[in-house]
């Protein structure tokens, strides 16, 4: 059942041509490598329901494109209980001398579809909640427009420009400031992320009095990020003391909070970990 609703999302991205990147279903991970698809084990008990990631590769109608992907996965799961209640009705009609395995295939087909309605309701009702919004929530969001809407279409924008190849330091820093102004009007959860990426292009051009500004504000607002991927900010801190700072006590710090996720890319950690054996002397 969680299957089938994160591969609605998954289609749907692709549909509006997003950038599949990453399907999670239980303990089961596949992640897109540079080599191509890694199978991976999800060990993370807050992602274990299942997720998807796709990224959009242009900015172009993202408010749109970005609805369509949401709502991917509701439609998805109200087709799995059409299919699965069309399968359930069939083995009923066919099961006229009480053959116990189509009263199995009835009954598994019948908890089936009655399990997807479940998941529709609970992902197409406009909800907040653990650091993540509803499917339902984030259309709306998208599509309601306003300042809740422009400040949600500049982060989707930045992220896009980052992963579609600009590097920190060319991101459009006027775009992040706008960012950051509404979500302070608004009081967004989402503002972490907009410390993330002035952190990001304030350290990759050298300048780091304003970015361990940035940094110290990414890591007071750790709390409005998903777990699986707060050992990201620790790593960012680790790799700032480590590098612009060369205070090897605050990188070991940091360096110490950051729990292993495979949410996180392994790049980061090995570059963050080098960084600090550097500045203790040790062969890298």
């Amino acid at each position: 059942v969680v299957g089938f609703h994160e591969a609605g999302h998954a289609v749907a991205g692709m549909w509006v041509k997003f950038d599949f990147r990453m399907y999670v279903v239980g303990p089961f991970m596949w992640d897109k490598e540079e080599t191509g698809w890694k199978f991976k084990w999800n060990k993370n008990v807050n992602l274990s329901g299942g997720m998807v990631i796709c990224l959009p590769l242009s900015s172009e109608n993202l408010a749109k494109r970005f609805s369509i992907y949401a709502l991917g996965g509701p439609a998805a799961s109200v087709i799995f209980a059409a299919l699965t209640y069309g399968i359930r009705l069939i083995a009923v009609a066919l099961n006229v001398s009480g053959n116990p395995v189509l009263d199995f295939i009835a009954l598994l087909f019948g908890l089936l579809s009655f399990l997807s309605v479940v998941i529709f309701f609970m992902t197409i009702i406009p909800l907040h909640t653990g650091g993540f919004y509803t499917d339902g929530a984030r259309a709306l969001r998208f599509l309601r427009g306003g300042d809740t809407s422009r400040f949600e279409l500049l982060l989707v924008k930045i992220i896009s420009d980052s992963s579609g190849g600009i590097r920190p330091a060319l991101l459009n820093t006027d775009e992040i400031n706008e960012a950051l102004a509404l979500a302070n009007k608004l009081d967004a959860p989402m503002k972490v992320y907009v410390w993330y990426y002035l952190y990001h292009a304030a350290f990759d051009k050298g300048q780091y009095e304003e970015a361990e500004i940035y940094i110290t504000a990414y890591i007071a607002e750790i709390e409005s990020i998903p777990k699986g991927i707060r050992g990201s900010v620790f790593l960012d801190a680790a790799l700032f003391y480590a590098i612009a700072r060369k205070d090897l006590g605050r990188a070991e710090l940091y360096w110490k909070q950051y729990v292993p996720s495979a949410l996180l890319p392994k790049a980061q950690v090995l570059a963050t970990e080098a960084a600090i054996l550097s500045l203790r002397g040790d062969d890298v």
